[in-house]
């Protein structure tokens, strides 16, 4: 419980940091850091799994997809371009046996970072990919216009 706590520590102070810098930044969609902020909180959610690596190849994919949700509004694991979750992780280049893929949307006072891990642990679908450690790779990406924040985590093997 305490790991969590840091967790949604960590994210809040994230979450007022991008609210302040978007005071002074254009609207402009852009990516932020906030990725590295919720790999640092998985191993604590995985304490029977083994270490699991930040993969660059896998946040480049998942930020593919998290600008692609937040450019075209579409919330789901197909791209706007019909491309899969495997197909952005292999275009990446990274060759995986297994792979998994966790999405986050939200707009308004809802879309803050704080709430990401736990909505994904809180739904059954999200949290067995989380939790399955067959899974030794990750990658973490947000997307987000002061408004709409965008979350995806590509999980692979």
């Amino acid at each position: 419980m305490a790991r969590k706590a840091q967790v949604v520590a960590v994210f809040s102070v994230c979450a007022a940091l991008i609210t302040a810098s978007n005071a002074v930044a254009a609207p402009a969609a852009h990516a932020d850091n906030l990725g590295s902020a919720m790999y640092s909180g998985l191993p604590g959610l995985r304490p029977a799994c083994g270490p699991i690596g930040d993969d660059p190849r896998l946040t480049a994919a998942a930020q593919r997809h998290a600008d692609d949700m937040l450019r075209t509004g579409i919330n789901g694991h197909v791209g706007s371009d019909g491309s899969s979750p495997r197909a952005r992780i292999t275009q990446a280049g990274y060759r995986a046996h297994a792979t998994g893929e966790v999405v986050y949307w939200s707009t308004g006072a809802a879309a803050n970072p704080a709430s990401i891990l736990d909505m994904w642990m809180n739904s059954p679908p999200h949290r067995a990919i989380i939790l399955n450690c067959a899974f030794n790779s990750v990658g973490f990406a947000t997307a987000s216009d002061g408004n709409r924040l965008t979350a995806v985590g590509d999980f692979a093997s």
